[in-house]
């Protein structure tokens, strides 16, 4: 993600590594609808969250409680991009 995508958390701004942003066609294939967040993905060398430092483990909760807590979106912790879809 672009380092000027942010989420705000208690703990300092977080910002995610990957995202997938689509436009949805609609009904006859035009694609004026509005972008539409698909997934976000970070990347770690560990998945476990006792493995990583505290304030890290906070961001990423946080920022899990912001995409797939209150918007829906796919969020999921990887260790390689082989994982990212």
């Amino acid at each position: 993600m672009p380092a000027w995508f942010k989420v705000p958390t208690p703990i300092g701004n977080y910002n995610p590594d990957w995202g997938l942003v689509m436009i949805e066609p609609d009904q006859y294939g035009d694609n004026d609808n509005a972008p539409l967040l698909y997934l976000i993905r970070e990347t770690k060398s560990q998945t476990a969250p006792d493995m990583l430092r505290g304030t890290e483990n906070q961001k990423i909760h946080c920022g899990e409680q912001h995409f797939a807590g209150a918007l829906g979106v796919d969020f999921r912790v990887v260790t390689t991009a082989d994982d990212l879809p």
